[in-house]
């Protein structure tokens, strides 16, 4: 089974039904059993509906590139710092 950093960095891809089958597969199984990587579903289910009513207005290049990074369990430090 994969393991939870494996997971978040699929759910992304997940949620635009992005994977192959057997990684799809994986997924479904690891949060089969993961109350915290469920939790992390969610979380990118609504960000990603919140960005995508979000209209108009166009996400800055940096905040988009944080939040791909967050989705695929990259460890970024908090604004301003680098």
């Amino acid at each position: 089974m994969i393991d939870c950093r494996e997971a978040v960095g699929r759910m992304w891809a997940y949620l635009s039904q992005g994977l192959e089958t057997r990684d799809t597969e994986e997924l479904e199984e690891h949060l089969g059993v993961c109350q915290r990587c469920c939790g992390e579903l969610e979380f990118s289910r609504q960000l990603r509906e919140k960005v995508a009513h979000a209209g108009a207005q166009r996400m800055p290049t940096h905040t988009r590139a944080r939040i791909d990074d967050l989705l695929r369990g990259r460890k970024v430090p908090p604004e301003g710092q680098a």
